[in-house]
């Protein structure tokens, strides 16, 4: 059977310019269904506009802490991030993302409290995470069906966290059975949800080189990531360590103290110090130096009854480290008081 073309196929057929754009187009189309990945100059699906909405109102929210690796902001935060956060005031609505069910709402570890919907976007399981919310099941329970755009939560600060933000996470498949997390600034983005246009501000994504931590108490440092590795060392509270970002395995991180590189479980693992106590100046003038040693450089000088942070245990030599504002450094123990002066 011979099939006869009509004047317009006929003329897409013998034209090599629309024959190696329909190439383009269709080379296109299948890497972003192999990768996932948008091509410049591919619009997204013509349904895409309606598929997602953005979690928070417009003009409400700061982009800050982004998708992947970086340094822990707090004791016992996640080296590697999962999800976006989003700045924003107290109370300010959370809506869902798209139509779905609540598949968990309340109390949880780490997020403090959460919701979780599962939806169906373009016939596929797509889950959505809102952490940190202030009650989690306030306005939806588990088996909630919700539709776009629906109040589910309030912004909070629940849970390991530094202040008010909305964490949102995006996993492709049903959260918690198998499914696979992708970075919810872009997967927003590609269906025409671009939350870097409607913030009032974006800060940096620049992943630093490196980071610095400090324990916060009396601390292994072992060969691997779990109590059942041995120790390598103990280290005393507030040592200074350095970590590259992301270097974790569930809850312990890699870490350097000194030369000694191993692991730490991420509860001992701030990037502040500790203050462990507080304690008063007793005399007329005393200097703050940078190391433990009389010959060493002073930092600045601190009058009677001015208050320190104590960052150590005195010395064998009289000495003990403290924080005073900003400033860090040595006194002589014997010039402080555990009583206002």
């Amino acid at each position: 059977m011979r099939i006869v073309h009509g004047p317009a196929d006929t003329a897409a057929a013998t034209s090599p310019a629309r024959r190696a754009l329909a190439r383009g187009v269709a080379l296109a189309l299948a890497l972003v269904l192999a990768t996932g990945v948008t091509v410049v100059g591919v619009a997204p699906p013509a349904h895409a506009a309606s598929t997602y909405v953005a979690p928070l109102p417009a003009r409400t929210y700061v982009l800050s802490s982004y998708y992947g690796p970086r340094c822990m902001p707090i004791a016992g935060a996640s080296a590697w991030h999962l999800g976006q956060d989003m700045g924003a005031a107290s109370g300010t609505d959370v809506k869902a993302i798209a139509a779905g069910t609540v598949t968990r709402a309340g109390a949880v570890s780490g997020f403090g409290q959460w919701v979780v919907i599962e939806h169906t976007i373009s016939g596929k399981k797509v889950s959505s995470v809102y952490g940190h919310v202030i009650d989690g099941d306030r306005y939806v329970k588990v088996g909630s069906k919700v539709s776009q755009g629906q109040h589910v939560a309030d912004v909070g600060s629940s849970g390991t966290s530094t202040s008010p933000h909305l964490h949102l996470e995006i996993w492709k498949g049903s959260y918690g059975n198998g499914a696979t997390v992708v970075d919810a600034l872009a997967a927003l983005k590609y269906y025409g949800v671009d939350l870097t246009t409607t913030s009032t501000r974006n800060y940096s994504r620049t992943v630093p080189s490196s980071c610095t931590y400090y324990t916060t108490a009396n601390v292994n440092l072992r060969t691997g990531p779990g109590t059942s590795y041995s120790s390598l060392r103990v280290v005393p509270v507030n040592g200074r360590m350095t970590a590259k970002p992301g270097a974790s395995s569930g809850s312990w991180r890699k870490v350097t103290y000194g030369s000694t590189t191993g692991w730490m479980s991420a509860s001992y693992v701030s990037p502040n110090l500790t203050v462990l106590g507080t304690r008063w100046v007793r005399v007329s003038a005393l200097h703050l130096r940078s190391k433990p040693s009389t010959s060493s450089t002073i930092v600045r000088t601190l009058s009677r009854g001015q208050a320190v942070g104590l960052l150590s245990a005195t010395t064998s030599t009289g000495w003990v480290r403290v924080k005073v504002g900003s400033s860090t450094g040595y006194v002589a123990a014997t010039y402080l008081s555990r009583v206002p002066q």
